[in-house]
């Protein structure tokens, strides 16, 4: 059983936590192009300024920065720059948050997929630390299974 959880640990540290599937386009996406996103508050706007300053950084496997982050890490180092608490696991975070439909996603929320989370950066993008090859970036928003919209 050891062995198992050993080899389960290794793996997702080479992988990272990003979801495997890729699309080519995305609601999200479509939306910005059609319509501005709602509108932000401005501690939202905070919350995406400090993931937008950790483009560029590598991921790592527990990582909370300033070196490296994982992607739980990035999403709750962000959100602590203004004062909110949340866990360090993608699991736990439809267990502590308000689910929000996709088309009321604004810069700041958060994008769930299982074992991997994004911020929503506006405009169709999304920063993310998504593996070791590519570490923290921005880039265009996949569609997430759920989106969450911490209190603040």
């Amino acid at each position: 059983m050891r062995a198992v959880a050993a080899v389960t640990i290794i793996a997702m540290g080479m992988c990272g936590c990003a979801s495997t599937h890729r699309e080519t386009t995305s609601f999200l996406l479509e939306r910005a192009y059609a319509r501005p996103d709602p509108p932000a508050t401005d501690h939202d706007w905070q919350v995406v300024a400090f993931a937008r300053s950790q483009v560029g950084k590598p991921y790592c496997w527990g990582g909370i920065g300033p070196s490296c982050f994982d992607c739980s890490g990035l999403v709750k180092e962000a959100w602590a720059t203004v004062g909110v608490r949340l866990p360090h696991s993608a699991g736990a975070i439809p267990e502590t948050l308000v689910e929000i439909p996709l088309s009321e996603v604004r810069p700041g929320d958060i994008l769930w997929w299982p074992q991997h989370l994004a911020l929503y950066a506006g405009n169709g993008w999304s920063i993310e630390a998504l593996n070791r090859r590519e570490g923290v970036v921005a880039r265009p928003a996949r569609d997430p299974e759920r989106a969450f919209r911490p209190p603040g």
